[in-house]
């Protein structure tokens, strides 16, 4: 038996590899930068060769950091960014680059699709939301602007299939990943054809893989791939899953009425369930990674991205600081917010900087600002902000129906204490912090682990490999100031409405 795992994770900007002992132990890190290019506005894509390439060299990499020799790697797992999609031609080889999941060339598409009342007729068969860089919206609208590779499509992948694919050569997707698309029968765990004509789409059905489930062996690492990647040839190579899927499992979050809330680029919000929730004001419901179980998603781009921006372009002073102590930027403005008690200021921050879950025209801004306000106060409104946001998530998710029970919060803002207290204080559950830095990898390289016999369920592989190592319990005299301000942060939502569309008209 091999004593490691490998996870491999694509997402938006970087493809990284993860080598990971049988105890969940991070053994070391690689990453590859993976360019994205922009042929048109609103068009975002990448060169499909120069991401295998990309993807091979972190694992060469990696492998090298960690001394290990290749025959050591028990099972690979795969994870990736979610919808976007990544063609290949009738000889397997890449058709056009692949589509990312920020691209909105379908906009259009979808404006023509609501018109005619579409999505209340597939809603039944997909019970999620239409959204432009899924690929149902963008076979359609390759099928309009570019017949020529429309007719070629030979295999409909998501980015982790594609890599899949290259390891093993053959072709496949999953069940999470692609319950996700928009292309699949959800509750019926299947494909369909009606589904499929209903988009204009037929005549592509026979291009969307064979599914396995996420632990499933798809394949193993081919002789090719072995020479480009510095991996044993043979090495099993599992079905993968959606990244959603990937940090809930690395974070340890696998059992029903359980949540999982994500700070990163996203404000991703997931709760288990035993049953579908079907509700179309939700954003998605998916199969989960443990078969019989199901996901439901409430996400936007309102999170801990908003404070990356706020450092960069505002926190010189705290720059400067962290370097003269020798510690990070945000361990600086950690301690400026934890100096502030909850409530000690009347600022108000909606994180929209990246876009938002109210309105499309939606713009970030600091409300209440005054001369005597430092910027430990504006700190504490963006964290609070980004809380609130991600708040708003929650509440859907329960009022559609959702029991949260526990929480595992995930993603670089749960490394801050005083950020994970609030969101204990202002959810009023309790926030469990487990260990580990790359958690998508992990849990992509958890369920190479069930496929290699290592572990028999999802269940002993977070017993053996995941711990949680902070609890933050909600304080009950902080909980009501959080609501109040939260009460202000939504009544600001709905006055700034009209705001927002005049200024976007102005842009």
């Amino acid at each position: 038996m091999g004593q490691y795992l490998l996870g491999i994770d694509n997402g938006s900007t970087v493809s990284k590899a993860a080598l990971f002992d049988l105890h969940g132990k991070e053994i070391a890190v690689a990453g590859c930068k993976a360019d994205t290019v922009y042929p048109h506005p609103g068009w975002t894509e990448r060169d499909m060769e120069l991401l295998w390439q990309g993807t091979a060299c972190a694992i060469r990499e990696v492998l090298a950091k960690a001394g290990a020799r290749p025959e050591e790697i028990a099972g690979i797992g795969s994870t990736g960014h979610g919808n976007g999609i990544y063609l290949l031609d009738r000889r397997g080889q890449p058709l056009r680059n692949g589509i990312q999941s920020m691209d909105s060339r379908a906009a259009g598409i979808l404006d023509e699709w609501n018109q005619r009342g579409l999505h209340a007729q597939v809603f039944p068969f997909t019970i999620q939301s239409f959204w432009p860089a899924q690929p149902n919206a963008l076979l359609a609208w390759l099928k309009q602007n570019e017949p020529q590779n429309y007719e070629r499509i030979g295999a409909i992948l998501m980015v982790k299939d594609y890599i899949k694919y290259r390891l093993t050569g053959e072709i496949s997707g999953d069940f999470t990943d692609t319950s996700a698309t928009s292309l699949m029968d959800v509750r019926g765990q299947c494909y369909s054809r009606q589904l499929m004509e209903l988009y204009g789409l037929a005549e592509v059905y026979d291009a969307l893989p064979p599914l396995r489930h996420s632990s499933e062996i798809a394949g193993r690492v081919t002789l090719t791939a072995a020479q480009e990647t510095g991996l044993a040839a043979g090495t099993p190579v599992v079905g993968g899953l959606f990244d959603v899927d990937a940090s809930a499992i690395g974070a340890g979050a696998i059992h029903p009425n359980q949540a999982c809330l994500v700070m990163g680029s996203w404000s991703i919000n997931e709760v288990i369930t035993e049953d579908p929730i079907v509700d179309p004001s939700l954003f998605m419901t998916t199969l989960f990674a443990e078969p019989g179980l199901f996901l439901t998603i409430e996400g936007s781009s309102t999170s801990a991205t908003n404070l990356e921006w706020f450092v960069n372009q505002c926190c010189g002073d705290e720059r400067l600081e962290a370097k003269r102590r020798g510690i990070s930027v945000y361990e600086v403005c950690n301690e400026e917010v934890a100096s502030l008690p909850p409530g000690s200021s009347t600022i108000i921050f909606h994180p929209f900087l990246f876009g938002s879950n109210v309105q499309p025209t939606a713009r970030a801004g600091f409300y209440g600002v005054a001369g005597w306000h430092t910027r430990a106060h504006l700190l504490r409104a963006l964290y609070e902000g980004v809380v609130f946001g991600h708040l708003s998530h929650i509440e859907k998710l329960r009022a559609a129906g959702a029991r949260i029970n526990t929480a595992r919060l995930a993603g670089g803002g749960s490394r801050s204490t005083v950020w994970s207290q609030m969101f204990a204080d202002t959810i009023q559950i309790p926030m469990e912090i487990t260990d580990g830095n790359e958690l998508g990898a992990r849990g992509a390289a958890l369920s190479a682990g069930i496929g290699a016999g290592i572990y028999r369920d999802y269940a002993e592989a977070v017993q053996q490999a995941v711990s949680v190592i902070r609890v933050h319990e909600p304080v009950s005299g902080h909980t009501p100031l959080y609501l109040a301000r939260y009460a202000e942060y939504q009544r600001l939502v709905d006055v700034m409405q009209a705001p927002w569309e005049a200024l976007n008209r102005l842009g």
